[in-house]
């Protein structure tokens, strides 16, 4: 008798066991479904923020930028500085000292056409204000403006490339633009039409007819910086 109560108390414990070890893994799968659905959403929120921090910044950036800027010029022909740069030789020939390049300061304005953006976020990257660009590239069509101390004297079209780096707040922005393109400069020196370096001028020419003023075309490397944008 002893012993068939011992087994019955024995079973009693299994069964009881049983019952809450059923009880605490339906209480588990249940927390872990919670917190799937809670990761999920969580992604979701996450995903979507950062979709909308990704459209904000293409409207952000794709703008117009303006900033100083460094012109390296390639002129179609040699530029003078003044008569004093011709000399006619012993045999008569023209001789000429002046320079197919220069480098004038100046500024530029472009617009912008922003690729490659990353964005990153550190914290709540569930809230798109939490997202930032920390760089970006660019592509850009270009005019510039040159030799400006007494007037617009040089101009310049082209596109440029630029690329943006910002903290990781997205903040203090700094944008570096290299570009080529084509250039005019208005009222250079050179050498007269009828005049050519190494030939004998005309004999009815004076010496002040050897040069002569002319809008001189070429192309341009330009170099500018923006901050803050």
């Amino acid at each position: 008798m002893k012993t068939l109560n011992n087994v019955i108390l024995f079973l009693s414990i299994l069964s009881i066991s049983g019952i809450v070890y059923g009880a605490d893994n339906v209480t588990k799968n249940e927390n872990s479904e919670t917190k799937k659905e809670e990761t999920v959403t969580f992604s979701t929120e996450v995903t979507q923020a950062k979709d909308n921090a990704t459209s904000k910044a293409e409207n952000e950036l794709d703008k117009f930028g303006f900033g100083p800027a460094i012109f390296l010029i390639e002129y179609d022909e040699e530029i003078l500085k003044d008569s004093k740069d011709i000399k006619v030789r012993g045999d008569g020939t023209i001789s000429s000292s002046g320079s197919k390049y220069s480098a004038s300061l100046g500024v530029e304005l472009h617009y912008d056409f922003s690729f490659g953006r990353k964005i990153k976020c550190y914290s709540n990257c569930n809230v798109a204000s939490n997202w930032n660009v920390t760089s970006s590239h660019r592509l850009s069509p270009f005019i510039g403006l040159f030799d400006i101390e007494n007037g617009i004297n040089g101009m310049a079209a082209g596109f440029i490339y630029g690329y943006t780096k910002g903290d990781s707040n997205g903040e203090n922005k700094t944008t570096l633009n290299f570009g080529v393109g084509w250039t005019v400069h208005k009222d250079r020196l050179v050498l007269s039409s009828d005049v050519k370096e190494g030939l004998i001028p005309l004999a009815d020419l004076n010496f002040e007819d050897y040069t002569q003023r002319k809008d001189v075309e070429g192309l341009t490397f330009m170099l500018s910086v923006n901050m803050g944008f």
